[in-house]
């Protein structure tokens, strides 16, 4: 098998575990809380995944998730206080929407996303600077806006 055969067949399997995973935690009523601890821990796992993608920058949370993964087809639009980031389509968001529709946005995504580009921006992203206007849970693209801070 050709190797980007493979690695489309590592992606979509890897998709697939994580929607599957996901409607399981969401029907023994626990997704919400697994959800809230994951995130406490993604500030602590962010600088070690920056560092094996090559993280340099926030912008490239979004593209090299994009071309690792293989999942969402972020594209980037600079701002005058930031960055815009719209998906209009995810791998994961679609086979969990097929398998239940338990959310996977949060925990397995943009949780992790934010944690990233926090720990790459050098106090220049927090919490505060990211808000997420759609998900494709629930609408026809995911568009997160981020303002980058001076300071």
């Amino acid at each position: 098998m050709e190797i980007e055969k493979k690695l489309a067949l590592m992606q979509n399997t890897y998709a697939a575990a994580i929607a599957e995973a996901v409607n399981t935690y969401d029907k023994l009523k626990v997704l919400d809380k697994l959800v809230e601890t994951k995130k406490e821990r993604q500030a602590q796992t962010a600088p070690y995944m920056n560092t094996q993608l090559e993280i340099a920058s926030p912008e490239d949370v979004f593209t090299k998730l994009a071309d690792t993964f293989g999942c969402a087809n972020w594209t980037i639009e600079k701002t005058e206080s930031g960055f815009t980031a719209t998906a209009t389509s995810c791998k994961l968001c679609a086979l969990s929407k097929r398998m239940g529709g338990a959310n996977p946005c949060y925990g397995w995504c943009l949780d992790p996303m934010f944690a990233m580009m926090t720990a790459v921006s050098n106090g220049k992203i927090d919490s505060k600077s990211i808000s997420v206007h759609s998900t494709l849970m629930t609408g026809d693209c995911c568009k997160v806006v981020i303002a980058i801070s001076e300071g």
